[in-house]
């Protein structure tokens, strides 16, 4: 890219499912975001937690639970305009029921109730004065979105861009426009619409980026643009050190367990318990917000496993400091297989800035697994025989913890280098605005 001046004065606004709580570990875009001023960025978000991330100041919550009540009490205010708060503010009512039935809705999530979803959006009402201020009056320069395969979303990211008038970016971070994640008819119906969708806002969207080079491929060819790579930036390249490792070898796991990760997780405390037959090799210790079922929890109970919630970004990275091993986990097998297929997980890049070795579980022909063994920087396993075999080996010569921690590192420092990255991003944003 020739050299530009980077305009750190740039009012930006973002679009995204979900909100930017520090404890939930969403944080690709405010990772991008490092520079400019909180006050000079805007966030709109759907669901789910409180928003909490420094980065922004001005958050607007659009409430799936009033949108849906809506329908009939159509003089209901279903977004609500915040300042940056804390954890313990009672923030109000329709966010805390919000949560709870999203929860209870992941339980049960499927084709079906996708789609009821999309037709509650559609009936509901979120079009509104309140949205239409919190806009106008950020006044953005440019607008930022995923690129996503909810349908309600997309609508509203086209509204947003109309009533700005201002220019857009797209970011295609996960596979929701092709057939290739399922054989199911039902499945096929829904992203037959997702598509449809997608190719709309494509043509509403000035610009994209594409987290993945298969991602930018796929999306570049299917929708005829020219997206720019953009992955996570690693924010701390830190020194390998493993010259007091000791038995029980730690093992940390963060993050979500949906799309079959829990059914993963099992396997891994599975050949952990055939390992840990004699002597205890291993621990490990999970900190999510999914809230498992009761069959997974009995499963995992074990002397050797600690299951607890979610924790702040923060807390996490003390946590991966004082660990030998951290988890990577991607469905193995299920229905859910193929759903990372083109995405990179925004975990791969924190846990390079870990210094620490990736013990990776996926499906072999997965964008994160591919990227994982084409940079040598992971011990793999991608069925339950291998996770056993591979954790046997760390077991025969701790050695190995070493050497992937340090091809971690270098594959951070090579591929993941935070100006490189950040530079990308803004003069992406600038040479947008200025077409």
């Amino acid at each position: 890219m020739d050299d530009i001046l980077i305009n750190y004065e740039t009012r930006i606004l973002v679009l995204s499912i979900s909100s930017w709580n520090i404890k939930k570990g969403m944080n690709t875009w405010p990772a991008f975001l490092e520079g400019h001023a909180p006050e000079r960025i805007a966030h709109i978000c759907f669901r789910q937690d409180v928003p909490n991330n420094p980065v922004c100041n001005n958050y607007f919550v659009i409430s799936e639970n009033k949108v849906i009540k809506s329908i009939i009490k159509r003089n209901l205010k279903t977004g609500l305009t915040l300042k940056r708060c804390n954890e313990n503010v009672a923030l109000a009512e329709e966010l805390i029921t919000q949560k709870k039935r999203y929860n209870k809705m992941k339980k049960h999530r499927n084709v079906f109730t996708l789609l009821g979803r999309e037709l509650l959006w559609k009936l509901g009402k979120w079009q509104t004065k309140e949205l239409e201020i919190f806009v106008k009056h950020f006044c953005p320069d440019i607008i930022l979105y995923s690129m996503e395969g909810y349908l309600y979303f997309n609508r509203v990211c086209r509204y947003v861009k109309k009533i700005s008038k201002v220019k857009s970016i797209g970011f295609f971070c996960d596979d929701n426009f092709t057939y290739k994640q399922t054989n199911s008819l039902f499945n096929h119906i829904l992203r037959f619409f997702q598509r449809k969708s997608l190719k709309k806002l494509v043509n509403n969207t000035d610009g994209f980026f594409a987290i993945t080079p298969k991602m930018k491929k796929e999306a570049d060819d299917f929708f005829g643009i020219d997206s720019v790579l953009l992955s996570k930036p690693c924010y701390h390249i830190p020194l390998v050190d493993y010259s007091e490792l000791q038995f029980p070898i730690k093992i940390l796991y963060t993050g979500n367990l949906g799309i079959d990760r829990d059914k993963s997780l099992l396997k891994v405390v599975e050949a952990i318990k055939r390992i840990n037959l004699n002597k205890n090799y291993f621990e490990l210790n999970v900190y999510t917000s999914t809230e498992l079922s009761e069959s997974v929890k009995n499963l995992l109970s074990c002397d050797f496993c600690s299951i607890s919630g979610a924790i702040s970004q923060d807390e996490v990275l003390k946590l991966q400091k004082e660990f030998d091993v951290l988890l990577f986990l991607e469905a193995i097998a299920g229905k859910n297989v193929k759903t990372a297929r083109l995405s990179f997980s925004t975990k791969i890049t924190d846990y390079f800035s870990a210094g620490k070795c990736i013990f990776a579980v996926g499906a072999k022909d997965i964008a994160p697994i591919e990227y994982l063994k084409e940079n040598d920087c992971a011990i793999i396993a991608t069925t339950e025989e291998e996770i056993y075999e591979q954790l046997k080996t760390i077991v025969e010569d701790t050695r190995v913890l070493r050497k992937y921690a340090i091809n971690a590192v270098e594959c951070a420092k090579q591929n993941h280098n935070k100006n490189k990255i950040l530079t990308i991003f803004n003069e992406t944003i600038e040479n947008t605005i200025k077409k």
